[in-house]
């Protein structure tokens, strides 16, 4: 099963096709932030995955279990 930061990083490069620096900006957070929390260093807080959710339309309950379809 697919870790959070995995399965963010999918939102990003198969839902949305664009760069960390892209994806940061549209969330209102640093390219280095969101490259920890796609490495697992970091995990995201409520407020960016909430962020997620609405940006790109992504179904929350997978973002946060991986269980039901991405979108």
């Amino acid at each position: 099963m697919l870790n959070i930061g995995e399965r963010i990083k999918i939102v990003r490069k198969e839902q949305a096709c664009i760069s960390q620096d892209e994806f940061a900006d549209l969330l209102g957070m640093s390219q280095s932030h969101l490259s920890l929390i796609e490495s697992e260093k970091s995990l995201p807080g409520s407020y960016l995955l909430y962020r997620i959710h609405g940006t790109f339309k992504i179904n929350l309950n997978w973002l946060l279990t991986g269980n039901g379809s991405i979108k």
